[in-house]
């Protein structure tokens, strides 16, 4: 999947009208216009008076509260560093019409810059009926200018719904904090690019990252280069095409990815960065994983994490990266680890327990796998009619308990105790 593309857009000379009352809010200058009435209150406000506040704020902006209704292709365009205080505003878009321009569109902020928005929910126009292939590339929020590595974006308490590519698209690097936030989008509820070889970090706390009802064939939690940081917690993904922590892209440099208590409802868990270190910790994937599940390239620890339902851990070829998952809680509905043709590394699977019912199988080994496993005191309860651990390829060592009742090794592979 191809990443999206950072554009820059250089800030206009022109004067712009400025408009609503200054108002002075704990010492800092405000734009603010309108009532604050609640979310449900419609409102007289419409594109021009929040480019207006927009334009007059000082380090800071506040939107007028109650729903604002917007035509297709709105654009509201941030010059400057600023924080928005979405005083509970909703900012809905009428149609159901691809979006060809960002929402929020702080594109043309410089390194060094802040944008910081808060307590705001916006509804992209609906995607009843699209295609699953359908190009939808611009976002809800919108911060995208390359080697902006000294600059800082925090969305906190934000919703975006419907049919915007992104809920909140950041290219440049830098720091990108989303904080007590519920993000969907038709690609992406959000996304963290850099491409010039520069560095970034992510933190992703107490959010929701929801699928739209109709989302691309190809839709995500969270994209997210592999060289730039993340720690993710407390996060809920729900029903993606594909993973909730989609790690990919060519700079080749290392990240260091942290997922605790991270769950994956109707969709896989995650894809890791080949050059990457990652820890997942209490982690979760249950329910139909739609892509196939959870896939691990680099170096992967998991600890106290809980699998189940249909997803199967794979592991790529060629790789040789360390595994291991301790006191890990495995109840899958087919087989919880599939080792391919080609792939290599060790794994290590320690404690924790695994429920095996129907046709469950706990590890498969091909005949072209190379893996190294060890099974050490990890209580298999084999109580279906599958193979719990089918040895073609490989080495499987398991110790501290009997091996479970219908294992096999067929040469190459070897099954041992």
């Amino acid at each position: 999947m191809s990443t999206m593309t950072e554009t820059v857009e250089r800030p206009s000379r022109r004067m712009f009208l400025r408009a609503g009352a200054a108002a002075t809010i704990g010492g800092l200058a405000t734009a603010a216009l309108g009532s604050t009435a609640g979310a449900s209150t419609p409102t007289n406000v419409g594109a021009a008076q929040l480019q207006a506040l927009l334009d007059a704020a000082g380090p800071t902006c506040t939107f007028p509260g109650g729903v604002v209704d917007l035509p297709p292709d709105t654009r509201l365009v941030v010059r400057r560093s600023v924080t928005i205080l979405g005083n509970g505003t909703t900012l809905r878009v009428r149609g159901n019409a691809v979006p060809t321009r960002s929402l929020i569109d702080a594109d043309g902020l410089p390194d060094g810059s802040r944008l910081e928005i808060r307590n705001l929910r916006i509804e992209g126009p609906s995607t009843a009926g699209w295609d699953p292939r359908t190009e939808s590339n611009a976002a809800a929020i919108s911060w995208q200018r390359y080697r902006t590595w000294n600059s800082t974006m925090v969305v906190r308490n934000v919703t975006t719904t419907g049919g915007y590519g992104s809920g909140v698209s950041r290219a440049g690097g830098g720091r990108l904090e989303v904080l007590d936030s519920d993000l969907g989008g038709w690609v992406d509820g959000a996304a963290f690019f850099e491409s010039h070889g520069g560095s970034g970090s992510m933190l992703l706390q107490r959010t929701r990252l929801t699928a739209p009802t109709n989302s691309k064939f190809s839709s995500i939690g969270l994209y997210i280069h592999p060289h730039l940081d993340l720690v993710a917690e407390d996060v809920v993904g729900t029903a993606w095409n594909r993973w909730v922590v989609y790690v990919n892209g060519t700079p080749k440099s290392t990240g260091r990815h942290r997922l605790s208590r991270v769950t994956a409802t109707d969709c896989a868990l995650v894809q890791t960065g080949s050059g990457s270190t990652t820890v997942l910790d209490r982690c979760v994937e249950q329910g139909t994983a739609r892509n196939g599940g959870t896939y691990l390239k680099g170096p992967v620890t998991a600890t106290g994490c809980t699998w189940t339902g249909t997803g199967t851990i794979g592991v790529l070829s060629g790789q040789q990266a360390h595994r291991s998952f301790v006191d890990n809680t495995i109840r899958p509905s087919g087989t919880w680890m599939a080792l391919g043709s080609g792939s290599a590394g060790s794994i290590s699977v320690q404690g924790g327990r695994a429920e095996l019912n129907g046709r469950a199988t706990l590890l498969k080994l091909t005949p072209g796998a190379t893996t190294q496993v060890t099974v050490d005191r990890t209580a298999v309860a084999a109580r279906g009619t599958g193979i719990p651990i089918n040895v073609e390829g490989g080495r499987v060592r398991v110790t501290g308990v009997p091996v479970p009742a219908r294992s096999r090794a067929l040469r190459p592979g070897v099954l041992e105790s």
